[in-house]
């Protein structure tokens, strides 16, 4: 019995060592030949498949393989998003006041225009009826200025009258004492005398007529004064009425009470917050990474999930500037989903990453600076090179090989070009790498960057 263990474990370890040399062999093999090439005159080379010791072929190799489909390689990436009003506003007392009650609440819904919180107005009341006060003397002093120059102009134009007819009368004397003069019925004297009482006469008309003159402009400019006082008071009057108006704090639209900052008793000065308004109609708050804010332009579709339900909405905001190292997106929610203010939820949206062909990434393969892959071809292993275009879960799209082309997904180590293959346990057309549109669908907490040849 040891005799015959002891010749079995001989036995086993000449065949253990035969198997290493023929595994260091076809590892000096793969080293000396890059991938797809071979010694012209090797017998893999000359029958066109793998030859046993003695001349007889190796069976072909089972490998898994795929048929290539090409379309849009696409992640799904997903972040937090919070609902928020549309608009939210910090309404401010517009005048100084003491807050005599509080109509509305935190919590309330009130119309545009409601009053939700009452200043005391009693002295804005009297302020008002002082303005109207003011109007109505301002008016008095305009009528009495009215009527001082209807008096006055008659007055003048008759001293003007007067004046006038003094000096066709002075005139008429002059020409008699000069005609006797020039006769020698007068002295020279009586003369000077005429003359001068017609020049004294044609002075007197000149007086009345700048007086007449005078009266007609100071009236006007007098009562343009009176008027300019009656509009200032009425200004005054209408200022009142606002600031009463203002005491009723109202609000700017419609929606719910946030937050009610004052009690009763409490004395607020102008621009004060008073209370805090939030709309009624919701959107949704979220960031995402400055390399995924190109791909979401306004109106692009995403999903936002909250307590187990997925709501379809769309980005309504989407700049393009980052914030603390993410850029800020707004997608609008529709009236009709009632979500509370505040419910934190997950934003989906999905990226186009490259368009190519679309390939399992166990299927790429990498020789120093190339990438490349198997595919069959009439039951033969060959190699493609490939340019990897983008990348993402487990599939990839590349440039290189096309529609239709079967490509063996995680080859057996030491798979050389020619070599025959069988595909077994294959996939449909598009499975595994991303269904019929060669999209992916698996989340992401990154971004899938895309990559641009080179090696992987």
């Amino acid at each position: 019995m040891k005799r015959a263990w002891s010749a079995t474990r001989t036995l086993l370890s000449a065949i253990s060592l035969g198997a290493a040399l023929l595994v260091i062999g076809c590892g000096a093999k793969q080293a000396a030949d890059p991938p797809g090439q071979g010694s012209p005159n090797s017998p893999a080379q000359r029958s066109g498949g793998q030859q046993r010791p003695g001349g007889r072929a190796f069976a072909a190799i089972p490998v898994q393989a795929i048929a290539v489909t090409t379309g849009v390689l696409s992640s799904s990436n997903s972040t937090a998003g919070t609902v928020v009003p549309v608009t939210q506003s910090s309404v401010a007392s517009q005048v100084a006041g003491v807050v005599s009650r509080v109509v509305h609440n935190a919590g309330d819904w009130v119309k545009e225009g409601q009053t939700v919180v009452q200043l005391d107005d009693s002295q804005l009341q009297l302020a008002v009826q002082a303005a109207q006060a003011a109007v109505q003397n301002a008016k008095v002093a305009y009528d009495i200025g009215q009527y001082n120059v209807e008096q006055s102009d008659p007055k003048l134009q008759l001293q003007v009258q007067s004046a006038q007819s003094a000096l066709a009368s002075a005139q008429k004397n002059y020409d008699s004492q000069k005609a006797l003069y020039n006769i020698g019925g007068i002295s020279a004297s009586q003369l000077d005398t005429a003359s001068s009482q017609l020049q004294q006469a044609q002075a007197n008309l000149e007086a009345a007529k700048t007086a007449l003159d005078q009266n007609a402009k100071s009236s006007t400019q007098t009562l343009a004064q009176l008027k300019l006082a009656i509009d200032q008071s009425q200004v005054q009057v209408q200022i009142a009425q606002l600031n009463l108006q203002n005491a009723s704090i109202r609000a700017p639209f419609a929606g719910q009470i946030a937050e009610v900052q004052v009690n009763p008793g409490t004395y607020v000065s102008l621009n004060t917050a008073v209370f805090v308004l939030v709309s009624p109609d919701c959107e949704i708050d979220f960031n995402v990474p400055p390399t995924d804010a190109p791909t979401l332009a306004t109106g692009t579709p995403v999903t936002f999930s909250y307590q187990g339900k997925d709501y379809k909405v769309k980005v309504s905001q989407a700049p393009s500037a980052p914030i603390n190292g993410v850029v800020p997106m707004v997608a609008a929610l529709p009236r009709a989903l009632k979500l509370p203010y505040g419910g934190v939820g997950t934003v989906s949206y999905s990226l186009s990453l490259a368009q190519g062909a679309i390939v399992p990434i166990g299927a790429l393969q990498v020789n120093e600076d190339q990438n490349y892959v198997y595919a069959i071809a009439d039951g033969k292993a060959v190699v493609k090179t490939v340019t990897i275009l983008a990348e993402s879960g487990t599939s990839a799209a590349v440039a290189g090989v096309n529609a239709g082309d079967m490509v063996i997904v995680n080859p057996p180590a030491g798979l050389l070009a020619g070599s025959t293959v069988q595909a077994v346990g294959g996939t449909g057309a598009g499975q595994g790498a991303g269904g019929a549109q060669g999209t992916v669908g698996s989340q992401q907490t990154g971004t899938p960057r895309p990559v641009q040849g080179g090696s992987r």
